[in-house]
Order: C-alpha cells, then structure tokens, then sequence
C-alpha cells in the first residue's frame, strides 16, 4: 500500500469515528431528555419534590455523555484539520467550515443551546420541588436536596461548556507533536 492510501484510510476511518460520536451524543442527549420529561411528568402527576431528583440524574447523564461525546468529535477534528487539511488543494472541510463562522448571514446553532436547554429542565426541576415540599413528609428536606444539585449541575453545566469552547484542538495536537527533546545531565554541567 501507498501512502496515499493509507492516509486515505486513516481519513475515512477517522471521519467515520467522528459521526459516530456525535450520533451517540445526539441519541444520548435526546433519550435522556426523552426520560426526564417523562419523569418531571411522573412528578408533578403524584406532586412530589422527591422525584425531582430522578429529572436532574437523566439530564445530567445526558449532558455528560453528550459533552465527552463532543469533545471526542472536537478532538479528531483538530486532528484531520492538523495532519490532513494542511494544503490549500484536497480535503479541507473542518479548515473551511471553521472559516464559514465570520460569513454574514449564516447563523449555526450555538454549542450553548444543549447547556441552556439542559440547564431550564434542571432549574424548572428545582422550582417545582419547591413548589410541592410543603404536600409531601420530609419535603423540604428533599427540596434541599434537589436544589444542591441542581446547583452544582448548572454551574458545572456552564464550567464545562466554556471549558470546551475555549479548547483550540488543533493546538492541541500540535504540541502533542511537538516532543521535547531530552538534555543529558553531562552536557548540561559542561555548559556551566
């Protein structure tokens, strides 16, 4: 096999990887939405701020699985953009899609939608535990509960996507590639 070839298939298969992980975030992130609307359901039908906590565990797992699934996407990405789309001619998607960002008019959906969406479901869960604690034994108590981690999701929620937002991983590959090089301790005394 030729290089070309492959560098073609190391291409294809990495393309590849990419769309399956973002349809595993996009049918984890929409299953378990799927499951916490049928649970902030459940709850409000019986009135009770204990099952809210069952709504945030559904959406917190979906947004961990959506989040790691998309960092995986962002992280190959980085990697065809550094070692494949390096040239003007050939495969240059993620390098001109990146440019289509500052075209006026076009408006992609913002990678802070899932947090937004996630986080009102979490918020509306903390607000409705509050609003059914007096009905229920030990509902305030449970409302407590709810509130600590909803709070801790939303904010973590937020860390998180920022965090991603502000990784450039096609840097990150290029100084993953860069290897340091290693300094012998006798030629580092001989330059005192």
């Amino acid at each position: 096999m030729s290089a070309f070839d492959n560098e073609s298939m190391e291409y294809t298969e990495l393309m590849a990887r990419r769309r399956d992980a973002e349809r595993t975030w996009q049918t984890c992130w929409t299953a378990s939405g799927l499951i916490a609307g049928v649970l902030l359901s459940w709850a409000i039908a019986a009135r009770s701020s204990g099952l809210m906590l069952p709504v945030i565990l559904a959406v917190a797992y979906g947004f961990y699985v959506m989040n790691h699934a998309r960092r995986q996407a962002l992280l190959i990405g980085g990697y065809v953009e550094e070692f494949f789309e390096t040239g003007t001619n050939g495969l240059n998607w993620f390098s001109r899609a990146a440019r289509t960002s500052s075209v006026p008019g076009f408006n992609p959906m913002s990678r802070w939608f899932f947090t937004f969406l996630t986080d009102v479901v979490v918020l509306l869960a903390v607000i409705l535990a509050w609003m059914f604690a007096p009905a229920a034994p030990r509902g305030e108590l449970m409302a407590g509960i709810v509130t600590g981690c909803g709070v801790i999701f939303v904010f973590h929620s937020l860390f998180e996507t920022g965090q991603l937002l502000q990784i450039d991983f096609m840097a990150v590959w290029r100084q993953a590639n860069s290897v340091p090089s290693v300094v012998k301790r006798s030629s580092r005394a001989a330059s005192r």
